[in-house]
């Protein structure tokens, strides 16, 4: 069993390499730079004054180059921070909800399986009741990490709401993604948690949907929803 501490931080978002056209090498002075990019003037040919505004416009296009790097790179930031829970490295639910909706496309157009599984954890409130939130965020970093382990490259996890995370299972069959549920509700209560010095582990129940016919990403999650509300109150949890 292993202490489960409250982690926060930010994930890092993924840069894309800038290309940038050096207009002349960089050992060169000002003058010969600005020379360099004048496609074959030679600098006699210029009056003082033309040659100072060239060095100028050379600077600025530098500058500007610069600054367009930096905006690439703190869009690339906003943009994964904006898909990302406030919480939990995974998914939330707007972002969610878009990569289900275009994965439900491409199954569509290219007749492909594929199924939502939702999985809930067993008497959460309990825990924040008992323990207080930070040891419930610090669970629900963990169920998160073992999702987030237990998936393909090709599948997608997000939290919804609360305790209830959403796994978008990419080509997998009635029967698979029925397996697959099976397998990630098991790993959870199979985690030894300890919370305040106390240990102990948290149940989960899991509600699967394929994906079929013209189906939204809002349909599709109220059905996987419904299932999933059956197995908890199955189990005599359905709040």
């Amino acid at each position: 069993m292993r202490e489960i501490n409250k982690t926060t931080g930010e994930d890092k978002a993924r840069l894309r390499p800038r290309t940038r056209v050096n207009l002349a090498p960089q050992t060169l002075p000002t003058h010969a730079r600005a020379n360099a990019s004048l496609r074959g003037l030679d600098e006699a040919d210029l009056a003082p004054d033309v040659r100072a505004a060239v060095t100028r416009l050379i600077g600025e296009v530098d500058r500007l180059n610069d600054e367009a790097g930096n905006l690439h790179s703190r869009i690339g930031e906003l943009e994964s921070l904006a898909d990302t829970d406030p919480l939990l490295p995974v998914y939330n639910r707007r972002a969610f909800t878009r990569e289900l909706k275009r994965a439900m496309a491409m199954a569509r157009r290219h007749g492909l399986a594929g199924a939502l599984v939702l999985v809930d954890l067993d008497d959460f409130k309990v825990i924040n009741d008992t323990f207080g939130h930070p040891a419930g965020d610090a669970v629900l970093h963990e169920v998160a990490r073992v999702l987030n382990n237990q998936v393909r490259e090709t599948d997608i996890v997000g939290r919804l709401g609360g305790d209830e995370f959403g796994v978008m299972l990419a080509a997998a069959d009635e029967a698979g993604a029925a397996t697959k549920a099976a397998s990630l509700v098991e790993i959870i209560r199979e985690q030894d948690f300890v919370l305040d010095g106390r240990p102990m582990r948290i149940g989960a129940s899991a509600g699967v949907q394929c994906f079929g016919g013209e189906q939204s990403a809002a349909a599709l999650i109220k059905r996987a929803d419904e299932a999933l509300y059956q197995c908890k109150k199955a189990k005599g949890r359905a709040a």
